[in-house]
């Protein structure tokens, strides 16, 4: 993983660190405008994103879409739930040099 890419993937851990712990759905930062990975990849068709690496297009199958559905349901429990799982599943793609 190239440097670029690192700093975004811990970025986005840091995103979804701070999600995990919002008091209001409306507080979440939400979309490929307020994830660093997106900001590198999305407009590339995800190509080169950690997590596309892993077979996901547009974070599809992860626990992305699970905290995208409470979110916009307005369900914070459901959402806070989905966060802590989602900032595991970003870690999980982290090199094992820096875990």
């Amino acid at each position: 993983m190239d440097a670029r890419t690192l700093k975004a993937l811990k970025a986005s851990i840091a995103k979804w660190e701070r999600n995990a712990v919002i008091e209001n759905t409306d507080d979440a930062t939400m979309g490929p405008v307020d994830c660093p990975l997106c900001v590198l990849f999305h407009l590339n068709g995800c190509v080169d994103c950690p997590v596309f690496s892993e077979g996901h297009y547009q974070c599809d199958g992860t626990p992305y879409d699970a905290a995208y559905s409470a979110w916009r349901n307005d369900k914070l429990t459901d959402f806070l739930d989905a966060a802590r799982e989602e900032v595991a599943f970003l870690k999980s793609l982290l090199p094992a040099e820096e875990i």
